[in-house]
């Protein structure tokens, strides 16, 4: 990965502290706020020791692939500079691949998620009673407003995944019961159902009675009933497909229930659920299907039980990341 170059049998290795460095300067710089000040703070950090060369260059030769990390500081002071171990290697993997997760929550809009009138973090549910008694269950990694007036009782689902139980009120007409996103809304014409956000559309589910889902630019819209699903995007709402809604459900007592389900789904799902990051390659575990009952709120005792059922293995590589596999057919 770094190319033949003359070995320097001399050089030490980055120590614990040069490593930690190396990860708040590429986590900066790859979050899109870095000035060019700090570009250049950074490349002269590189350039004042071999050791803060030599760990920046590892991570960014690994992660070359990975838009917005910066390539070519520590590059350039490393020539000449030993083949880095297997050992640091797999520490620098780990490493960038914490910094990619970083990435990407940097494009997240944190703000409104931190600034939100209620929230969860990962791996927390919470139970949020309404002014008129509606009850919202909110799934790891959650972030609603609340928008009560004379007209309507609107929640707005910033992130995440949402349990809603609608109150019956005496002005319901007056006062209609929807959850929104940039897709779309989930009007109540009951009580219980199910909102969820994904990359570009809008998940509704529905356990109870019936929601009226409609598109954000009101061309389209259905009525969904009991144990079916639509998907809302800006512009559409799709078919209502069949769906086992107590199961989609399960989340709320701690449980993901898999019936033949792709294991990048059920991989998915835990992620959520976790402090630190879970990677895998989503298409190779496509092919892997899983069937059970298993803990959300104890990942690692997921994996391992995954692990000992499938062709998989899940390797801990710190505290806040792991990496599943397949295992290599013999």
């Amino acid at each position: 990965m770094m190319g033949s170059s003359a070995c320097n049998s001399a050089q030490p290795e980055p120590d614990d502290a040069v490593v930690d460095q190396a990860i708040l300067w590429l986590t900066h710089l790859s979050s899109g706020l870095a000035s060019e000040e700090e570009r250049r703070a950074y490349h002269d950090w590189c350039a004042q020791h071999p050791q803060n060369a030599l760990a920046a260059h590892r991570m960014e030769g690994i992660f070359a692939r990975f838009d917005g990390l910066p390539a070519e500081p520590a590059r350039a002071v490393l020539e000449g500079q030993r083949r880095p171990s297997r050992k640091a290697l797999k520490l620098a993997l780990s490493l960038a691949l914490l910094l990619a997760g970083g990435g990407m929550l940097a494009q997240w809009p944190q703000a409104r998620y931190w600034t939100a009138d209620y929230r969860t973090a990962a791996g927390e549910r919470r139970v949020v009673e309404l002014a008129d008694h509606s009850t919202l269950t909110l799934n790891s990694g959650s972030a609603v407003n609340i928008r009560y007036d004379g007209h309507a009782r609107r929640v707005d689902l910033l992130a995440g995944e949402v349990l809603v139980q609608v109150a019956h009120i005496s002005k319901a007409a007056s006062q209609p019961f929807a959850v929104h996103t940039p897709d779309g809304e989930a009007r109540a014409l009951g009580t219980r159902y199910l909102v969820r956000r994904e990359a570009g559309a809008t998940v509704v589910t529905v356990l109870e009675s019936m929601v009226r889902a409609g598109s954000a630019d009101g061309s389209s819209s259905r009525t969904v009933m009991p144990d079916q699903r639509v998907r809302i995007t800006v512009d559409a709402v799709s078919v209502p497909q069949a769906v086992d809604a107590g199961q989609a459900a399960s989340w709320v007592r701690g449980r993901l229930v898999a019936d033949n389900a792709p294991l990048s789904e059920v991989l998915a799902e835990l992620s959520r659920y976790r402090r630190g990051l879970l990677r895998y390659d989503a298409a190779q575990m496509e092919a892997v299907r899983v069937s059970g009952v298993f803990a959300l709120d104890d990942g690692d005792r997921t994996l391992a039980t995954l692990q000992a059922l499938l062709p998989i293995t899940a390797e801990h590589y710190t505290p806040f990341l792991t990496v599943v596999s397949v295992k290599p057919k013999k």
